[in-house]
């Protein structure tokens, strides 16, 4: 390996310094050129060792002896990655990397959501639902149809140490899945050249711009977390209270999957790698709740046809009327 250089990965009040002899502008620079850009900033941090100043960092050594392996350090703040050449690749540790960052990030009260985004000026609406319900069709009715702009999707990083949780920042792309495409919107079809043979499998990574949509980089406040079912064989469309028990636990399962280190396995060469530890603490898990509870306290399952459902949202959001969770409760 070559000697070790310093990066600096910041997103929003969330900041973790990274020694590694691995080039990370050029995988970031390969990231953004497949027209996937990453939501934080990563730049050179030079004279600034990790663990300087009471930051978090990330620090990426030649294994020189015994297994490759991860040591979190919770009172530093620190995670010790030990990889030979071939072990961990530039992706991998900016993966493990963003472990760190999302404990800063939900010590300051933000979460990193499997989700989508979109706002009308300072409007927003968060888009939750498990794989395949229609977040991100959802998401284009919403900027196509309803003019709307893309605050996230795929990610959206929600949150906030203030009374009303913000959309701090989302990724700007947009992966259509085939299967999705067909059943909600078949006119989008021809962005997938060819035959398909997997329509569950074919993806396609798409700008923004393709699709005739305008991304917003700033935060925006949010006034409804919908937890989204779309299905064009509904006869009518369901509005029901969000906060319920099956979205509460799915909503925090959607909250640790970066948290917890150890759910998502480190890959090296392909095979599974060695153990990583939960990188959580109780200040990240304060933070983490109080979050989902603000979320919750604004949230709506709303199911139907797909043009029904984006059009009711956007007159749930851009109206003057509350966004309930349950009856009696009501969001300023």
């Amino acid at each position: 390996m070559s000697e070790p250089a310093r990066w600096r990965m910041s997103l929003g009040p969330a900041c973790v310094l990274i020694s590694t002899p691995l080039p990370l502008d050029a995988v970031a620079a390969a990231l953004r050129s497949r027209g996937e850009p990453p939501m934080y900033d990563l730049t050179p941090a030079p004279g600034a060792g990790p663990g300087g100043r009471g930051a978090a960092s990330v620090v990426h050594a030649a294994r020189k002896a015994g297994p490759p392996g991860a040591v979190w350090d919770s009172v530093r703040a620190s995670l010790a990655v030990q990889a030979a050449d071939g072990e961990v690749t530039g992706e991998g540790l900016l993966y493990l990397a963003y472990l760190v960052l999302e404990n800063r990030l939900q010590r300051s009260g933000y979460v990193t959501l499997h989700a989508a985004g979109a706002c009308w000026e300072d409007r927003g609406v968060l888009l939750l639902g498990t794989p395949g319900a229609g977040k991100t069709t959802t998401l284009l009715r919403l900027c196509r149809d309803h003019g709307a702009a893309m605050t996230g999707n795929d990610l959206v990083v929600a949150g906030g140490p203030g009374g009303v949780p913000v959309a701090l920042a989302g990724t700007r792309h947009v992966r259509l899945r085939h299967a999705s495409v067909a059943r909600v919107m078949p006119e989008l079809l021809g962005l997938f050249p060819g035959e398909v043979t997997d329509s569950w499998r074919a993806k396609r990574t798409l700008p923004p711009a393709r699709l005739g949509i305008t991304p917003t980089a700033r935060p925006v406040p949010i006034r409804a977390a919908v937890f989204v079912h779309v299905d064009p064989g509904y006869r009518e469309l369901v509005d029901e209270p969000g906060d319920t028990v099956v979205h509460r636990l799915n909503l925090y399962e959607n909250a640790v999957r970066y948290i917890r280190g150890g759910s998502t396995p480190w890959l090296a060469g392909g095979r599974f790698g060695p153990y990583v530890p939960p990188v959580d603490d109780p200040a990240a898990h304060a933070g983490r709740t109080a979050t989902l509870e603000r979320l919750l306290d604004r949230s709506r399952y709303i199911a139907g046809p797909p043009a029904a459902v984006a059009e009711h949202i956007s007159a749930l959001v851009t109206s003057g009327t509350p966004v309930t969770a349950s009856a009696g409760r009501s969001i300023q």
